[in-house]
């Protein structure tokens, strides 16, 4: 019978989860000195012979409860904060920069994804600050 038929379910679109393109890399050493929190202790100390890598992003990293992670090589950079007023511009820390080899693809990803098996020539390699 016609009316035992259900109306078709409305779908949407998910949210866009893809991260945007980098656009830019900078490197250089740099103290680390760890941001300050309201309410607890910052379990990161201090590094004196921390790397800042900053990317410049294509456009913000959506919000969503994962993080960025960034990858160079096979090294795991999770420490990060935003910049710019516009979320284009995000600072990673390495706080030990001798796990971080010349020539590194640098690849972002959220936090438990693994970085994709490079294809094709990175964008972005590392190179140590001077």
């Amino acid at each position: 019978m016609p009316f035992d038929q259900a109306p078709p379910i409305q779908t949407t679109r998910g949210p866009n989860w893809e991260l945007p393109e980098i656009t830019d890399v900078k490197i250089r050493a740099n103290p680390y000195q760890p941001r300050v929190a309201r309410n607890f202790v910052n379990p990161i100390e201090a590094a004196q012979d921390a790397v800042e890598i900053v990317l410049t992003l294509k456009s913000p990293i959506p919000a969503r409860a994962l993080g960025p992670v960034l990858y160079v090589g096979g090294t795991r950079l999770t420490e990060s904060e935003a910049v710019d007023k516009e979320g284009k511009q995000v600072r990673f820390w390495a706080f030990d920069p001798t796990k971080l080899r010349a020539g590194a693809p640098i690849t972002m990803v959220w936090t438990g994804e693994v970085p994709p098996k490079e294809q094709k020539k990175a964008k972005f390699t590392y190179s140590p600050p001077k």
